[in-house]
């Protein structure tokens, strides 16, 4: 079996998809205007495109020559170095926005340079960004989408360079012999309230770009490119619950795409001191600073 396989419950591992071509194809040349003319190739009716749906993958409804070369193409484009992960949101929906808002955000500038959290839209080993639809999302199909974050590797290492991990869906029982297993797809719970990003000069951060989905369509639709939303791991934490989030999703700048910032655990409570240390105690900290770090 494959390595680590016992610690997941699903026969397949996060950075696994499954594609499915289904030859569709009749006895005789599909007549002028009809199998896929409108350039979008249909899922497969047949159970294979479940176990597809399952790994972030989808099934092909190949219906002509033209077709099988035009899903060709499309995988093509899908072999991209990532994972997948679940986003589900939690709580409200976001409220609406009206034309004068959508104006205000396109503008908006943090021009608050006094505060701790200075955000920077770059990160080392970026990609180029894939290309998201004209067409908003609408509906509830952004709820809860199972997609690919692109992983790039480090051109002087060879391999993805990370410095922060996803938190577990559980917390260790020192006295169990064995960790429990999880789901391969982690699940990131997504809040829709508004939160200024926090990045301080002192402390590294992971992005990930997200794959085109419905998610990224709402997100680039609302024009809001200063505010992010926060991620959660639902049971992270002792009590069981979403406990305190570790990064956040937030739109490019130039609103092309939607990334994932990956930072500590509670990173809200931990970059406030860390900046504090450095630029107020020079890397020599208080007992009250102290208290506040072990709190």
């Amino acid at each position: 079996g494959v390595p680590g396989a016992e610690l997941t419950r699903e026969p397949f591992r996060w950075d696994q998809r499954l594609y499915a071509l289904v030859l569709r194809m009749a006895g005789h040349p599909p007549m002028t205007g009809i199998g896929g003319e409108s350039g979008h190739v249909a899922s497969d009716s047949s159970p294979v495109d479940a176990m597809c749906e399952v790994t972030g993958g989808r099934s092909y409804a190949v219906t002509s020559n033209r077709v099988l070369h035009q899903c060709i193409e499309s995988l093509v484009q899908k072999l991209q170095s990532g994972v997948v992960i679940h986003f589900e949101k939690t709580g409200s929906d976001p409220p609406l926005l009206g034309d004068e808002e959508l104006g205000e955000s396109e503008v908006k500038l943090d021009l608050d340079l006094g505060k701790p959290t200075i955000f920077r839209e770059t990160a080392p080993g970026s990609r180029p960004h894939t290309p998201n639809s004209v067409i908003p999302a609408t509906g509830t199909s952004w709820h809860s989408c199972r997609k690919l974050i692109y992983v790039q590797r480090s051109a002087q290492k060879g391999f993805a360079v990370g410095f922060w991990p996803l938190p577990e869906a559980f917390w260790p029982d020192v006295n169990s012999s064995s960790l429990p297993s999880r789901s391969a797809h982690p699940t990131l719970k997504f809040t829709c309230t508004n939160q200024e990003p926090m990045i301080i000069d002192n402390l590294p951060f992971d992005k990930y770009e997200l794959e085109p989905s419905p998610l990224t369509l709402f997100i680039l639709g609302r024009k809001q490119p200063n505010f992010c939303w926060q991620v959660f791991i639902q049971g992270s934490n002792k009590n069981g619950d979403t406990g305190h989030p570790f990064g956040y999703l937030k739109a490019s700048t130039n609103l092309l795409t939607v990334n994932l910032f990956v930072l500590p655990y509670n990173y809200p409570m931990l970059l406030p001191l860390l900046d504090d240390l450095f630029k107020f105690h020079k890397l020599k900290p208080t007992n009250e600073w102290r208290t506040q770090f072990h709190n």
